[in-house]
């Protein structure tokens, strides 16, 4: 293999943090998920510098969650001169790529187990999937779907949320996390997000959930959830209520802020944070349209007063 040179190394490096700076602060589609994915494919040293600009925003990230931590929120959300101005709007725009580098829309980066997905949505984006004449898709913001052709068919939800629904022509089994959903005839909302246990919910006909700590069959209206070395558990009737995004809201029943903003950031380009302890500890209800998420940011700041400051997508409550 010939040797690209000092240079050659550098311009592919260069692109490569052109890329994460593009997707962690961006609104990356399918289409640059792809394009991404041909890029890193052109030749070895091009996958070996994404792999370095990937390891480089995660430091980053380290460091500057260091320094928010030491740091007051006062000192980080009033800068007392123009050019402290401009080197707290750059941490925090470089903080909001950070986020989206260890938390990414799409998980794109620094794992690369979604770009092995067969349909992805970006942030915001619904997408429906017709698999067969028998089975159909409907995906929520940030989700990522494999598709087995096998007998059953299996589809494996691998990050994000999804309504499968099938007419019980054909077998089918639903891989989430730890467990596994066989549907028959019927429908089924599946969430399975990083950090939260993975819920499912049944919504027509009946399902079967399988996991290492028992099986549970569930009839319409009834929900269960289950993590790695948790316990598969039903969930409580009251809980049990079809998921607002399916209708385009998001819904919150008395929700902590820390949660809330969590999901908020699912839905918008940028992110929001929470810049104050005693902020995040309140809670909050409501249904607002995932087209309109500021909605709900305009809501906190009338009920506690929280202050508010934007630097280009991101916003800050405090």
């Amino acid at each position: 293999m010939n040797d690209p040179g000092a240079d050659g190394v550098d311009v592919v490096l260069q692109q490569a943090r052109a890329w994460a700076r593009r997707l962690a602060v961006g609104r990356p589609t399918t289409a640059d998920a792809e394009a991404l994915r041909r890029w890193c494919a052109q030749s070895a040293m091009h996958a070996q510098m994404w792999r370095r600009a990937s390891a480089e925003w995660r430091e980053m990230g380290d460091v500057l969650q260091t320094v928010r931590c030491r740091i007051p929120a006062a000192r980080i959300a009033r800068p007392a001169s123009p050019g402290r101005r401009w080197f707290v709007g750059a941490t925090v725009a470089a903080a909001a790529g950070v986020v989206g580098m260890v938390n990414p829309p799409l998980g794109l980066w620094p794992s690369w187990s979604e770009m092995g997905a067969d349909y992805r949505t970006a942030v915001g984006e619904q997408r429906s999937v017709a698999l067969s004449a028998h089975i159909q898709l409907l995906l929520n913001t940030q989700t990522s779907v494999s598709v087995r052709q096998a007998d059953p068919l299996r589809v494996e939800l691998i990050a994000g949320e999804a309504e499968i629904r099938s007419d019980g022509q054909a077998a089918l089994e639903i891989q989430a996390g730890s467990g596994r959903i066989q549907l028959a005839a019927g429908c089924v909302e599946v969430r399975h997000l990083a950090h939260e246990e993975t819920r499912v919910l049944c919504t027509e006909g009946r399902a079967e959930v399988r996991h290492a700590h028992g099986v549970l069959t569930l009839n319409a209206g009834e929900s269960a959830s289950y993590g790695a070395g948790r316990t598969l558990a039903a969930m409580d009737g009251g809980q049990a209520v079809p998921s607002g995004w399916r209708q385009g809201y998001i819904v919150f029943h008395d929700t902590p802020l820390t949660d809330a903003v969590a999901e908020i950031n699912r839905y918008r380009s940028g992110r929001v944070i929470l810049m104050s302890d005693e902020l995040a500890r309140q809670r909050i209800s409501g249904r607002f349209t995932i087209q309109d998420t500021d909605q709900a940011i305009a809501l906190i700041q009338q009920l506690y007063a929280a202050h508010v400051r934007r630097v280009a997508n991101v916003v800050m409550l405090g």
